[in-house]
């Protein structure tokens, strides 16, 4: 008997901006039918405000429309004041709560700059963080966890971007994803339900047309040493030139097993519909809303809480 046969659906543009927070709302309205009627398909969306860029650009382009606000912060917090300004994506994201009853998820950069402004206005249960793949450092995932831990939040660990030589029946990766869930903190009964890794491939030479090659095994690995809860993030995955190959590899990863009883994913960190960032990886809307009527065949959606 599977047992696991719930799935998240994350959903929504890499990058927030007021020319496409509307796509969110059209995410909010997908249905799916089931057993005992219809009910909504999209756990929670994509409200990005801060982006992890490999230049920085100093105009602020491509780096995120909280950009000029996180700036104001940062001086502030330099001259010793904690008097913080709230970003754009903040009052986005409390409006779309409000509105859909969706999760929110976000990208987070600066740990301590961006959660403790959220925790003012964002509330308990109602929030996805996680942190930059370029990013893997423990001590700001620890910062994470501990405001996850406290707000009821829920906390994706995304997977370094390099694989390594295997060590001990380990690669480089694998040991360094696996210390990051320790370093959350919520490797426990208390809280190990809002831990989620995100599973966004690696960057290595024999990659071909992918943006990062997936290595699902590695990642079967690490689920099975944490306990965590395991999403599929196509869009890094297959990128722009496997664009078109995304919803149906979506598809069958919502089906790969670990053994007879449990699937490999637990859901799916997608982008959808219109970016200024990393936009021929999207997928629109119309095609999100197929992937949840062929996934609802066999998996049970999970709705907005």
């Amino acid at each position: 008997m599977i047992t696991n046969k719930k799935f998240y659906i994350i959903a929504g543009p890499c990058s927030i901006d007021y020319q496409n927070i509307e796509d969110i709302y059209k995410i909010a309205e997908i249905k799916v039918e089931t057993k005992t009627g219809k009910k909504k398909a999209v756990f929670g969306a994509r409200v990005v405000g801060l982006k992890s860029r490999t230049a920085y650009n100093p105009s602020g382009k491509g780096m995120g429309i909280d950009f000029e606000v996180y700036q104001k912060n940062l001086k502030k917090l330099i001259s010793g004041s904690l008097d913080f300004e709230v970003y754009q994506s903040v009052k986005m994201a409390k409006k779309i709560i409000k509105d859909t009853n969706l999760l929110v998820a976000t990208e987070v950069m600066d740990p301590f700059l961006q959660l403790s402004v959220m925790e003012k206005y964002l509330p308990k249960e109602k929030v996805l963080v996680w942190n930059p793949a370029v990013n893997q450092l423990g001590w700001p995932v620890k910062i994470m966890g501990e405001y996850c831990r406290k707000n009821r939040w829920y906390l994706g660990l995304k997977n370094p971007k390099w694989y390594g030589d295997e060590i001990i029946g380990q690669t480089t990766m694998e040991k360094t994803w696996i210390g990051l869930a320790h370093y959350t903190g919520m490797i426990d009964p208390r809280f190990d339900q809002y831990l989620f890794l995100i599973h966004r491939g690696v960057d290595v030479y024999s990659k071909g047309d992918y943006r990062n090659l997936p290595v699902h095994q590695a990642a079967r690995r690490v689920k099975v040493s944490t306990g965590a809860r395991l999403l599929f993030d196509p869009s890094h995955i297959h990128g722009p030139k496997l664009r078109d190959s995304i919803v149906k590899a979506t598809i069958e990863a919502a089906k790969m097993m670990i053994d007879e009883e449990n699937y490999l994913y637990d859901g799916v960190l997608i982008e959808v519909g219109r970016s200024k960032t990393d936009t021929e990886q999207h997928i629109t809307v119309e095609e999100l809303d197929h992937l949840c009527q062929q996934i609802s065949q066999f998996r049970d959606l999970v709705e907005p809480l």
